[in-house]
């Protein structure tokens, strides 16, 4: 079924877009009828934000109870991949009109889009995570890796050659377990 978007007013249209974000055999269909949103003025899409946000809600927790992990870094079974690019490209859409978003559901959006926000790329018998989605906003710009390798090689010298407390405040890089513990009781020091 097309919808035409500005009837998220309808209940029923609105129970229906649940009821095929609800289900995989329909969920292609609805994220792609959620979708036309992203062509919606900014007064429309204010307007149907907290509708949108809601419905983006279901749909996440469908690809969760499915089993779907929903990070960028981990690698998707073909079976699953296309219903996780959909739900990736609907993050995308969102992320582009954030601004014109409710501002009451801000903590919400950020919640939905925290996904996005890594760098952190894994690649599994080859295979990079982000590149399987086939989604080109999502890649890692060549030059970020390397930085980011240069960086790590750069950070681990400096946790070598600097005092535990400072080196734990100066880097970005996740730390081994075993000096998680050191780590709290630096921050309850300070």
């Amino acid at each position: 079924m097309n919808i035409d978007i500005l009837a998220l007013d309808r209940q029923e249209v609105v129970d229906d877009l649940v009821h095929r974000l609800d289900s995989l055999s329909l969920f292609l269909d609805g994220i792609n009828d959620l979708m036309k949103f992203s062509h919606l003025d900014d007064h429309d899409l204010q307007r149907y934000s907290q509708k949108i946000i809601d419905l983006t809600e279901c749909a996440r927790m469908t690809l969760m109870r499915e089993g779907i992990v929903l990070y960028l870094f981990v690698l998707c079974s073909e079976e699953h991949l296309k219903y996780k690019s959909a739900y990736f490209k609907l993050l995308i859409c969102i992320r582009r009109r954030r601004p014109a978003f409710s501002a009451d559901i801000g903590k919400r959006i950020a919640s939905l889009l925290s996904v996005l926000e890594s760098n952190f790329v894994i690649r599994c018998g080859g295979v990079d995570t982000r590149a399987q989605l086939g989604i080109e906003e999502l890649l890692v710009p060549k030059n970020t890796l390397a930085a980011c390798e240069i960086y790590t090689q750069t950070a681990a010298h400096v946790l070598s050659a600097q005092s535990a407390q400072e080196s734990y405040t100066a880097s970005n890089i996740m730390l081994a377990p075993a000096t998680w513990e050191k780590w709290e009781l630096g921050l309850n020091y300070l």
